[in-house]
């Protein structure tokens, strides 16, 4: 696996040719994770506000990084395509768990060893684990990656058939930053949730 750092400047941005954003020269992901650690306290700990006004205390934990190596003998064995804003936070932090409460919960973001070992057979091929939450899958289609498509990202409630499950139209880096921004909550719904579905009506 190389994660290319080949870059084209576009107005004030540098674009990564192996689709990761990079701001100067922190890649977006770094941003992301360094901003949220930003708010973390002594015990890796900060209070969120979920919907109705819930206000919870949740913990955010990282693993130290994987290498290149890990990488490269990952996708040789697994014949899995990492895209390269997902190798960037896997360099970072090889997995990690964040917005967990005192009641459990939380995304967790698999480590590579987790990856694979979360792959069950009912999963299609081309599609491998990279988190779970209460219940749910994030999954990164391969073959997406290998095409070097932006939108790879899939979600799945864990009892949907293949065909039920949802297109994120989204990559690792711009969903990782939006569901940290929304403090953990199922953002990619809103669009559908109008004032009928909020209210039951």
């Amino acid at each position: 696996m190389k994660c290319t750092r080949e870059k084209l400047h576009r107005g004030g941005l540098i674009i990564n040719l192996g689709m990761c954003v990079y701001v100067g020269n922190q890649s977006i992901i770094s941003l992301t994770i360094n901003g949220l650690k930003q708010r973390l306290d002594k015990d890796n700990s900060l209070v969120i506000q979920k919907n109705k006004g819930f206000v919870i205390k949740v913990k955010c934990l990282f693993n130290d990084p994987a290498s290149t190596e890990d990488i490269t003998s990952f996708e040789n064995e697994t014949r899995w395509k990492i895209p390269s804003d997902l190798c960037n936070f896997l360099l970072i932090h090889n997995g990690g768990l964040i917005f967990e409460s005192e009641y459990g919960g939380g995304l967790h973001l698999y480590s590579l060893d987790e990856m694979k070992s979360n792959y069950l057979p009912h999963m299609p091929e081309f599609f491998y684990p990279i988190g779970y939450y209460e219940g749910e899958y994030l999954f990164v289609d391969s073959r997406k990656c290998l095409n070097n498509e932006l939108e790879y990202l899939f979600w799945d409630n864990s009892a949907s058939p293949f065909d039920k499950w949802v297109n994120l139209e989204s990559n690792f880096e711009l969903w990782l930053d939006r569901f940290i921004v929304s403090q953990g909550s199922h953002f990619w719904e809103w669009r559908g949730y109008n004032n009928k579905k909020y209210y039951n009506l």
